[in-house]
């Protein structure tokens, strides 16, 4: 407790037990103080469980917006399989709002990076979500078309478990 909190309810209770208070007024004070200190705990405990703005928490602690997106699409005029890779806007600032980015492999995770290098895919950001279309040969050739959580680690998205769509 700091001192400035510290005064501010020694202060309260010297007010409350007023003078020459009894062993009886005391332990009442005390009893009360016990009551108020247990209130506060579990309205803390119940605005970290509704969010503070009143709202139910969301199922996971990540913001809203850390995701990416795969989608497979048809090339209209070969009729291809080709995969859409769009970012959540959080995850997209967070990156840095990449113009240029790059999907790599990284051990048993797919890593999402930002590049200044006229290599990589360059990412659409005039409608929608930011996006590109990823070429065949990608580490997301092996992921199933859904939603998929991302964290942002060393400078990377790295691409995490598929979300369920129910509810989403």
């Amino acid at each position: 407790m700091n001192n400035e909190s510290y005064d501010i309810l020694r202060r309260a209770v010297i007010e409350a037990l007023g003078p020459r208070p009894t062993p009886e007024r005391r332990r009442q004070v005390a009893a009360d103080l016990r009551a108020l200190a247990e209130q506060q705990a579990r309205m803390a405990e119940r605005v970290e469980a509704r969010g503070p703005d009143g709202e139910p928490a969301p199922r996971c602690r990540r913001p809203p917006g850390m995701y990416v997106r795969i989608r497979h699409e048809s090339d209209p005029l070969t009729g291809a399989r080709r995969i859409r890779l769009l970012l959540g806007k959080q995850a997209w600032f967070d990156l840095g709002s990449p113009e240029r980015i790059l999907v790599q492999p990284a051990g048993p995770e797919i890593w999402i990076v930002a590049t200044r290098a006229a290599s990589g895919l360059r990412v659409e950001t005039g409608v929608g979500l930011p996006g590109c279309l990823v070429p065949a040969g990608t580490p997301l050739d092996g992921l199933a078309p859904g939603r998929y959580a991302a964290t942002l680690r060393a400078g990377a998205l790295v691409i995490g478990a598929r979300e369920e769509e129910a509810g989403r």
